[in-house]
């Protein structure tokens, strides 16, 4: 870098001089290559005032005179030209190019002569412009106080200390914590959208944790699934645990226990639901011996309520017994059917022990191999009725006593006599053949006996039992078509209970719903009922009002009033204070709609101004005072006078259309020097001399000098000028033209 210097005496000023000017200003320029356009100083916001300062536009460093009404977004935006000088030779060539800016409420849509490109711009908001501090400062360091919402750091960020994000601190590939012996902890968000968090190992995946989309949890090794968490539970091959607690569940050590029920009936159910916890198919339950025995120890089937006991069934108790109970039916319904029975391995009956049929009361021991022994220490005594066969020992055998009783009535036997008395006559042996046998079932004259009218009436009802000796009560009601009371209470609503029999849950109902969906079920079921009875919701007939009260028992009047639009006689009385009287009425011409519309389009304006205070107003559409459209020309006045400035009279060509001359010598060729100014705009644009004289000649279709010296032929020259350096050059041109080649034709000539 060359540097000025001036010694006592005078010197001259060369181009050198100027030139190294211009580097030095271009080298501190050249500070903000590769930023982006923002302004360096100044250009401060104060309404609708921007003040002059420096921006960094296009490339260059601009001066910006400001702006006094600007109308946001307001723009910012670069003119660039080039301005002529006299030469040697007094020849006009392109001295200088200016790098300006204005400013407009738009951006021209027009290609920049310059830069061959529409113009650069920078957008100035009423609450953020593009300044020195973000762009260039952003663009190099993190800043305390950006204005952005967000900074973008291009590269690697190492950190001496400790950072802490008082908000969110997100990451687009990865969060990581690295250790020094080559293990790191990685989070990361995979391209399927699941979360990960791993441990890794020298880069290397070692486990991992994936969050899923579908809210559940893997536990991964190198890969491999060892654990799921889903919101039906927790899945994994192997749990190792030294006690758990599942639900009200305890399993601890090798104990099994409900922990959480307070009352006396905690117990554990095992497969009280079936297939994914419902209750369509039926489940077993089975103990076995722990050393993989077919057969088990204890076996539960579902489908046939079954206890199955592969092993002793040894009762060990204080003197509790065995209680076995039918649930279906009481002591007074022959159908209580219960039995102990002996059964072979192919499940052949060998004995049963209990009440085998539903016709009587019976208690029946059967061995349907062999004999029933009784074999008692004692004697066996039977307290009812001995029966052989179903019959009463006391009907086939008689006793002792009744056996000497009627021996006692009996003649004693006399040789030769059939009788010992002759009271046994004909008649009487007619009259006992007489008698003979009936059946009830069947009918007829005969006697029966009183066993068999005991057992017909056993199948009768008792006139004093009122039905309390039915045998089947079920079945009886179903044939009467009659419900019981239990069934009545299932089937019919209870007075005393009001309907709510209609809206009661059940414990099964509420079943495994929360607090608001039973709540939710409960008041569907109200809304039912209410819709059959046509009834309405408890509270509403409160909240609705009476036809007889006029509408005076509305609760807030004022509220009813603005929901209607309509006044109160105290608002009415308030607007119409001040106004006229029918009495003082206006005769004369109506004042309409369009009257009304047409004074509301009058609208008081106000030119641009700044005030006693130094802030500067905007202008406001409207009709302005005679008084200040005169203080508004007396300040036009003096530039009417005085002219315009360079910069005022750039941003009124733009806002004209036009060119200024600055910018029509720039644009447009001189007709005086046409050929030459478009040479030095297209020299302007990066092209050398060169290239824009072919660039002139093809717009214009016309060959150069050296091009018709090279291609073309003189009419003068008499085809001298025609370069044919070998013998086969000259054949072919004599071809060419139809003349003989002289060493060919001379020696034809000479023999002719």
């Amino acid at each position: 870098m060359k540097e000025y210097i001036a010694e006592t005496g005078g010197r001259y000023t060369y181009s050198d001089d100027i030139l190294n000017l211009q580097e030095l200003a271009l080298s501190m320029s050249a500070v903000f290559d590769g930023c982006s356009d923002f302004i360096i100083s100044g250009c401060e916001i104060e309404g609708p005032r921007v003040s002059p300062g420096y921006v960094w536009l296009g490339g260059k460093v601009r001066r910006f005179d400001g702006c006094a009404d600007a109308v946001y977004p307001y723009y910012i935006y670069e003119i660039n030209r080039h301005e002529s000088v006299v030469y040697a030779n007094e020849v006009n060539k392109r001295g200088r190019t200016c790098y300006l800016c204005a400013g407009a409420k738009a951006v021209p849509d027009t290609v920049d002569p310059v830069t061959d490109k529409l113009p650069a711009a920078i957008e100035v908001t009423e609450s953020y412009a593009p300044r020195f501090i973000d762009k260039f400062f952003g663009r190099y360091a993190v800043l305390l106080d950006t204005p952005f919402a967000r900074q973008t750091v291009k590269k690697d960020l190492v950190l001496a200390g400790t950072f802490t994000g008082q908000k969110e601190i997100s990451s687009k590939t990865a969060v990581s914590v690295s250790g020094g012996n080559g293990y790191m902890l990685k989070g990361i968000v995979k391209a399927d959208g699941h979360a990960a968090i791993g441990a890794y190992l020298h880069g290397l995946l070692v486990n991992e944790i994936v969050i899923r989309t579908d809210g559940t949890f893997s536990f991964m090794k190198q890969g491999k699934e060892l654990a799921r968490v889903t919101e039906d539970g927790i899945s994994c091959g192997t749990s190792l645990n030294e006690n758990a607690r599942i639900g009200a569940v305890r399993i601890k050590g090798y104990d099994i226990y409900n922990t959480s029920d307070v009352t006396d009936e905690g117990c554990i159910r095992i497969n009280y639901h079936g297939t994914e916890g419902g209750g369509t198919k039926y489940r077993d339950f089975a103990v076995h011996d722990g050393k993989a025995c077919t057969t088990p120890v204890l076996k539960v089937i579902g489908r046939t309520a079954t206890l199955q006991v592969g092993g002793l069934l040894s009762l060990q108790s204080t003197g509790r017994g065995i209680d076995i109970q039918n649930t279906a039916y009481t002591k007074d319904n022959a159908r209580l059917t219960n039995l102990i029975t002996w059964r072979d391995s192919a499940a052949a009956l060998l004995a049963t022990v209990g009440f085998d049929t539903a016709d009587s009361f019976r208690f029946a021991l059967r061995n349907a191999l062999g004999d029933i022994v009784l074999a008692p220490l004692g004697a066996v005594d039977v307290l009812g009725t001995l029966k052989i066969n179903g019959k009463s020992v006391s009907d086939t055998y008689v006793t002792v006593r009744a056996f000497t009783e009627a021996m006692g009535k009996k003649v004693d036997v006399v040789e030769g006599k059939q009788l010992s008395t002759e009271d046994f006559t004909t008649e009487y042996r007619k009259k006992l053949a007489a008698i003979t046998t009936g059946e009830l079932t069947e009918g007829g004259e005969g006697y029966v006996t009183s066993g068999t009218v005991a057992a017909a009436l056993k199948m009768k009802l008792s006139a004093d039992g009122n039905l309390s000796d039915v045998m089947d009560k079920a079945a009886a009601r179903k044939n009467i078509d009659v419900y019981s009371k239990a069934e009545a209470g299932e089937v019919f609503l209870e007075i005393s209970e009001g309907l709510k029999e209609l809206v009661r849950l059940t414990a099964d109902e509420i079943s495994g719903l929360t607090a608001e969906e039973a709540a939710e079920l409960k008041a569907k079921r109200q809304a039912a009922v209410r819709d059959t009875l046509d009834a309405e919701k408890k509270g509403t007939g409160e909240l609705k009002l009476a036809k007889t009260s006029n509408l005076s028992d509305l609760p807030d009047k004022g509220k009813a009033r603005k929901n209607l639009e309509v006044y109160s006689t105290a608002e009415i009385d308030r607007m119409m204070d001040g106004k006229l009287g029918t009495d003082s009425a206006y005769e004369g011409i109506v004042f309409t709609p369009e009257l009304r519309d047409k004074l509301l389009e009058i609208k008081t304006g106000s030119f641009a101004y700044i005030d006693e205070g130094g802030i500067s107003h905007a202008q406001v559409e409207g009709y302005v005072m005679t008084s200040q459209v005169v203080r508004e020309l007396k300040k036009k006045a003096e530039r009417l006078m005085g002219g315009y400035n360079a910069s005022e009279k750039d941003t009124i060509a733009t806002n004209l259309n036009l060119y200024t001359k600055v910018g029509a010598d720039a644009r447009f060729a001189a007709l005086e020097n046409l050929f030459q100014d478009y040479i030095d705009f297209l020299t302007g644009q990066g092209k050398s001399p060169m290239e824009a004289r072919q660039l002139l000649r093809n717009k214009l279709d016309v060959l150069s000098k050296d091009e018709i010296v090279k291609d073309y032929l003189r009419k003068d020259g008499k085809l001298s000028d025609l370069s044919l350096p070998t013998a086969e050059a000259k054949r072919q041109a004599c071809r060419a033209i139809g003349a003989a080649y002289a060493e060919e034709y001379q020696p034809l000539l000479a023999d002719t």
